[in-house]
This record gives C-alpha cells, sequence and structure tokens, in this order.
C-alpha cells in the first residue's frame, strides 16, 4: 500500500513539477492553484504511506530510499507552506522538480532498514534524525532560493530584462527569504549535532569517529556559521551569500549521503 500511495504521490509532484514550469513561462493563476492542489494532494497520500512505513519499522524511518522520501515529503511541505505564507507559485519551478528528483533516487533505491542493536533504540535517536532532516530541508529550499538569487542578479548586472526578470521575485525578497531560512536551518544543524552528541555519550560502546559524514557535517555546520555572522556583524547578502548557501548544502547533502551504504541497494521500494 505504502508504495503505491508514493508512486502516485510522484505522479502527483510530477505533474506539479510541469505546471509550476508552465507557470514561469505564463503566469496564470488558474496554474499557481492547481499547482498548489496538485503538491497539497501529493503530500497528503505521501503522508499516509510515510506513517504506514513507520508502523510497519516500528516508528523508525531508516535506509536510504526512506530518507529521501521523507526529505522530499518536508521539502514540498516546507515549499507549500511558503507559497501560501508569500504567495510567490514561482519558486515551485525549482522545487518541485528536485524533490521528483529526490523521490526517484529513492523509489530506485531498495535501502530496507537495516536492524538496530538494541542499546541503540533510544527515544533521541528519532529526534536527532527528524532535526537533521528538518535543517537539511531549510538548507535545501534556502539553496533553491539562491539558484533564483543567481539567476534574477545575472539578468540585472547584464541589463538582459527577460522572462526570468518578470517571472522571478525581487533580488530583496530572495535575499531576506535566504537568510530566515539559513538561520532556521542553522538551529536545526547546530541542534543535530548537540543530539548527536549527547546520544552517543549516552550509549555504551559508542564513541566519535571523525568519518566522511561527520567531517561533511562539521565543515558544513562551520559554512552555515560563518555565513551567518558575516551577515550579522558584516552586513554580507547577495551573490556570494547564495553561493555559500548552495555549497554548504552540498556538503549537508554529502553528510546525508554518507549515512547509508547506497553500494548495497539495488532496483525497488522498501
Amino acid at each position: 500500500m505504502s508504495h503505491t500511495l508514493v508512486s502516485l504521490a510522484c505522479h502527483a509532484y510530477g505533474l506539479a513539477a510541469l505546471v509550476y514550469l508552465a507557470y514561469l513561462v505564463r503566469q496564470s493563476q488558474v496554474l499557481a492553484v492547481s499547482g498548489r492542489v496538485l503538491v497539497g494532494t501529493g503530500l497528503l497520500m505521501h503522508c499516509v504511506a510515510l506513517v504506514e512505513m513507520m508502523g510497519v519499522q516500528g516508528g523508525r524511518l531508516v535506509g536510504p530510499a526512506q530518507g529521501l522520501s521523507t526529505f522530499a515529503f518536508l521539502l514540498l511541505a516546507l515549499f507549500l507552506a511558503l507559497d501560501v505564507r508569500y504567495r510567490k507559485p514561482v519558486i515551485g519551478a525549482f522545487l518541485t522538480p528536485l524533490a521528483v528528483a529526490v523521490m526517484l533516487i529513492g523509489m530506485l533505491l531498495h535501502g530496507g532498514p537495516a536492524p538496530l542493536p538494541a542499546e541503540v533504540r533510544q527515544p533521541l535517536l528519532p529526534v536527532h534524525v527528524t532535526i537533521a532532516l528538518l535543517g537539511m530541508t531549510a538548507f535545501g529550499v534556502a539553496a533553491g532560493v539562491g539558484v533564483m538569487y543567481l539567476l534574477m542578479e545575472r539578468q540585472v548586472k547584464t541589463k538582459h530584462f527577460g522572462l526570468l526578470f518578470a517571472r522571478l521575485p525581487s533580488l530583496e525578497f530572495l535575499d531576506t527569504l535566504n537568510r530566515r531560512l539559513v538561520v532556521w536551518g542553522f538551529i536545526a544543524l547546530s541542534l543535530t549535532l548537540a543530539t548527536g552528541a549527547l546520544f552517543v555519550s549516552t550509549v555504551p560502546g559508542l564513541a566519535w569517529h571523525f568519518d566522511a559524514k561527520q567531517l561533511a557535517t562539521f565543515i558544513a555546520w562551520g559554512v552555515f556559521a560563518a555565513l551567518v555572522n558575516a551577515r550579522i556583524f558584516a552586513g554580507w547578502r547577495g551573490r556570494r551569500v547564495a553561493l555559500l548557501t548552495m555549497a554548504g548544502f552540498c556538503l549537508v547533502l554529502v553528510s546525508f549521503l554518507s549515512s547509508y551504504d547506497l553500494s548495497a541497494a539495488g532496483p525497488g521500494m522498501p
């Protein structure tokens, strides 16, 4: 049942991506509403599928397929909230294709839940994972906003006011939205590190070891810490902020993917 619902949700997201891309070409209220309905419908089916998976797996969403599916769900949920709040459906032209790509990759992986040792099954673990996913979602949307900023800035600098200039939000709006998303993402990333350290300290036999995942996470935290401080104390904004946001999100994504053994993944859906 969950596989069918995930597949239907992915189809709804795919149609929404086409609608939002069409909106990028021709702004229409009908297209904007249609995109919201499709994303909302997909989110409802996706939510039921994720809840069903958690029920089968004892409240856990682990493995690459489930992780990517949850990230795509949160990404589109945050986008829909921002669209309803700010009435900027054009953002969907950049985020819905990303979510569909993430969903498709997840559906091609057969990353079933690995059994967890009894000592690791603590209430802090799902809290740690949830905060990490929320932070990655905020950074993912911020990176999409950064791409939009770079495209808009290029048109302004070259004075080539084409289709994107007429469709995309203002540079000021994009920069402000980026700042808010990065701040929330940084808070979540900091809490992720704190809960991770607490979790390791409370589980016998676990110890810090700087593998690719932890190294990428610490570097990403450093990048976003520097970015937040540069915004507050040095007044940074604009192009370099957008570029650093995208670089930081790539590091967070590397950290996320490093959590799983993708080499063992095969086709299929758990």
